[in-house]
């Protein structure tokens, strides 16, 4: 799909600096949203980490499983992600539309601002229920749109006329349209959680992070 391929060339081309950007763009508000997704994370066997980009996510997984799998589609990304040498976290490349696992495989997965950019979001929810076994959880955190009408409009202001100037300028790349086309096409909040709902999914719920501009959400199988 097209919107993966921009994807990949997005990640593939900031992957030295995506951590460095991505702390700027969000104010330095980022490292709060990883720790408020990642307490809702219970200690297992075995976590994937989907879309796992630079490994931000490995020192603290790792303390949780004893396995953490990290799988992204951009080589450029894992290959900074590999530097972080967590001694039990496992590198692979593939697509999040067609998981190179088997069934039942994992007791936890966490995609952390990588649903949007895969393409179709509910065949790579599918994938996930497939390799999550049976009690599993899957948590994610999106970036989000405001509910409130007021908020909304500030923010998507905001995001078009500050944060992707500036994003432009930091990556020297014409990506950041891409980035503010996912968040807006993203199904947020009860869409999401409906949609997981139908893939099969018996729980799903959300809370809003930041006054509603990223949402973490939380499913078992």
């Amino acid at each position: 799909m097209e919107d993966k391929k921009t994807s990949a060339k997005v990640f593939d081309r900031i992957a030295n600096r995506y951590e460095v950007i991505a702390k700027f763009l969000s104010f330095g508000i980022l490292p709060l949203w990883f720790k408020r997704l990642l307490e809702g994370v219970e200690e297992g066997e075995r976590v994937l980490d989907l879309a796992c980009g630079s490994g931000i996510l490995f020192g603290e997984l790792s303390k949780r499983f004893n396995a953490v799998v990290g799988l992204d589609y951009s080589l450029p990304m894992l290959l900074v992600a590999k530097e972080k040498n967590v001694s039990n976290a496992y590198l692979v490349r593939g697509d999040a539309l067609k998981l190179p696992f088997k069934d039942e495989t994992f007791d936890t997965a966490v995609v952390s601002l990588g649903l949007r950019h895969f393409g179709d979001t509910e065949s790579s929810l599918r994938e996930i229920f497939r390799v999550l076994k049976k009690g599993g959880t899957l948590h994610i955190l999106e970036v989000g749109i405001p509910r409130n009408p007021i908020l909304e409009k500030l923010f998507l202001l905001f995001l078009k006329g500050v944060i992707l100037p500036i994003g432009k300028l930091l990556s020297r790349e014409e990506v950041f349209d891409h980035l503010f086309g996912s968040i807006v096409k993203f199904p947020h909040r009860e869409k999401l959680t409906r949609l997981l709902k139908e893939i099969g999914f018996e729980r799903a719920d959300y809370e809003s992070v930041t006054f509603g501009i990223a949402y973490i959400y939380r499913a078992k199988k």
